[in-house]
């Protein structure tokens, strides 16, 4: 049996089973149109620095090229990834808050902050009324178990407006949701679904780590994972997510 394969069996009957075929959406899903993919990609989140470091960061291409940087403070009183293209541009914001014993996100344009006149809309205004959803791009959130308020690992993330359903007539393509889920025992790995379709995949990569933590000696490990995004989808939403995965499953982040 491959590493893969073996850090993937359930420890309780009640996990669902991972989904072992990538599909395309069936309509695109992005933030920016412009980072939609019309071939399978695969970039790799880089780590830079210590979990400390105001420089996050990299994705690289499968050529080594940049793509997107990520910066800003995970731990301070404003606690804020920023994410800009190969060139510096600004594009994201992710704002991270704790809310009702878990996590919540917001992402916001540049210069947005949660729960500010300029994040307000009808539908809520961001952190300020706990629910994180008021006026910016995309908002997330940790599941919780059943049993207890002990985040699982795996989150969901809205969609407040498709910006490639822009034109569209039909309200349910302007606002959808993402479930990531969580798998692995050794190795983490993170589907991205929509519906009943996983159209990305985050995992901490064989190829691009140096060592392959075990679980007594992760403590201070932040590796490098594999981003791999179906054709239709948004890549620079997808490194959000993978962002976010990073951030919360492994402790030198935490």
């Amino acid at each position: 049996m491959s590493t893969y394969s073996q850090s993937l069996l359930p420890r309780r009957s009640s996990v669902p089973k991972a989904r072992s075929v990538l599909k395309p959406p069936e309509r695109p899903i992005a933030l920016r149109c412009e980072y939609i993919t019309d071939t399978k990609t695969v970039l790799t989140l880089n780590p830079q620095g210590d979990s400390n470091s105001s420089k996050a960061y990299k994705i690289l291409d499968n050529e080594g090229a940049v793509v997107f940087t990520v910066t800003g403070w995970k731990f301070s009183n404003r606690s804020c990834r920023e994410f800009r293209d190969a060139s510096g541009l600004p594009l994201f914001e992710l704002h991270r808050n704790w809310f009702k014993f878990r996590h919540k996100w917001c992402v916001t344009l540049p210069g947005v902050e949660p729960g500010s006149s300029s994040a307000s809309s009808s539908s809520g205004s961001g952190f300020g009324d706990g629910s994180c959803n008021g006026g910016v791009l995309a908002t997330g959130s940790h599941r919780i178990r059943a049993l207890g308020y002990k985040p699982f690992g795996g989150f969901s993330i809205g969609i407040e407006r498709n910006a490639a359903a822009a034109d569209s007539k039909k309200e349910d393509d302007k606002k959808l949701s993402l479930e990531i889920e969580k798998y692995g025992n050794v190795l983490a790995l993170f589907d991205v679904v929509d519906g009943d379709r996983k159209v990305a995949q985050v995992r901490e990569s064989i190829e691009h780590n140096e060592r392959l933590a075990l679980i007594s000696s992760r403590a201070d490990y932040r590796p490098v994972l594999d981003v791999i995004v179906t054709p239709g989808v948004d890549l620079s939403l997808i490194a959000i997510i993978a962002v976010i995965a990073s951030d919360s499953v492994f402790t030198a982040n935490v």
